[in-house]
């Protein structure tokens, strides 16, 4: 399937998950289900991070390593990088094309929305994978982009 196919889907999936999301905020607050939205992310990422370690076969995972597992969560949305920096310390990545923001954007959702969305559900997803991948590995976003047209940077971080 082509990567725009893949990116597609994902968005059209994400801007369901997004709109169940505004529902259950206007019922409960969005402090709340923003809350829930972490806690679920959290519990998946320890799940695949767990089912991906055992699958893997890889004993020791460095910055490195964990990216080579990473890196084919963001292709399975169709999403677009370039590696910055590559090392077993860190790795840094350039993320241009996302369906995440694109999925809010569609929504009518603000930069800053869009931005505490992305920090408190799938950015603590994809800690939560690579800390199941050793413990000692922090995933976050350096950089969240300014524009629709912009580049968010994320890293993986050894120590």
């Amino acid at each position: 399937m082509a990567t725009e196919d893949v990116f597609r889907g994902a968005k059209t999936a994400l801007i369901f998950l997004n709109a169940y999301l505004n529902v259950v905020a206007q019922e409960i607050g969005m402090e709340r289900a923003i809350a829930l939205q972490t806690k679920m992310c959290e519990s998946m990422g320890a799940m695949q991070g767990k089912m991906m370690k055992e699958q893997s076969g890889i004993k020791e995972f460095d910055a490195k390593a964990a990216w080579s597992l990473v890196k084919n969560l963001k292709e399975s949305l169709g999403e677009s990088y370039e590696v910055l920096e590559e090392s077993p310390q860190r790795v840094v990545v350039s993320n241009g094309r996302c369906p995440i923001y694109e999925a809010a954007r569609t929504l009518g959702m603000d930069a800053k929305t869009i931005e505490t969305g992305c920090r408190a559900g799938p950015m603590r997803f994809m800690d939560a994978v690579a800390k199941q991948l050793n413990p000692s590995l922090n995933l976050r976003v350096r950089k969240f982009r300014s524009t629709p047209d912009g580049f968010c940077e994320e890293e993986i971080v050894l120590g």
